[in-house]
């Protein structure tokens, strides 16, 4: 049995997304990873070749499922779909250009603060909450690779990095399917 809160967690966002591509928020919307996307997913395969991986943890949307499959390559692990690893909802914002909700100020009034909710859609600290409820179901000590969503992993990854969520705006999006690696417990949201 391996020990609780000694779990190495390997986080990967989901490659490239139609909806990345086209600059667009894409939030619940289940859309498809690019051919870009999907190389990227290759490549983090191969960036992970020597990681030690005894499960998927994976969002139910395909863009991260699709990610999941080809990261893992020939690899016979657990692949669990889970939704509580889904991306923030945006509400009224999904399928609205990013320029445009940067331009108008929507983006710094409704996405960027932790505790902002757009109409209809739900905080960044309610989905990284919602992300970290169902981990702590999982944090026994075995290596888990965790495929989920930019905003939602970039939250997970500030808390353990102990950075203040309300400064979380300010760092560079996370990559598409770069592998992030943390080892320990679980951090409070």
């Amino acid at each position: 049995m391996r020990s609780p809160g000694a779990t190495r967690w390997i986080f990967l966002r989901h490659g490239e997304s139609v909806a990345n591509a086209a600059g667009w928020f894409s939030g619940w919307e289940d859309v498809a990873l690019t051919p870009t996307g999907e190389a990227q997913a290759r490549r983090a395969a191969e960036e992970l070749q020597d990681v030690e991986i005894g499960r998927c943890l994976v969002s139910d949307l395909r863009r991260a499922g699709c990610t999941a499959r080809l990261a893992l390559g020939d690899r016979r692990v657990p692949l669990h779909t889970l939704p509580e690893l889904r991306e923030r909802h945006v509400g009224v914002l999904q399928r609205v250009h990013i320029a445009e909700c940067t331009a108008d100020g929507r983006r710094d009034r409704f996405l960027a603060p932790w505790d902002a909710c757009p109409p209809g859609g739900e905080s960044r600290a309610t989905a990284v909450r919602r992300a970290l409820a169902i981990l702590r179901h999982w944090d026994d000590g075995t290596p888990t690779l965790v495929v989920g969503h930019g905003t939602v992993l970039r939250g997970i990854i500030s808390l353990f990095d102990a950075i203040a969520p309300d400064g979380l705006h300010a760092l560079p999006p996370t990559g598409n399917a770069a592998p992030m690696l943390r080892i320990g417990p679980l951090p409070r949201g």
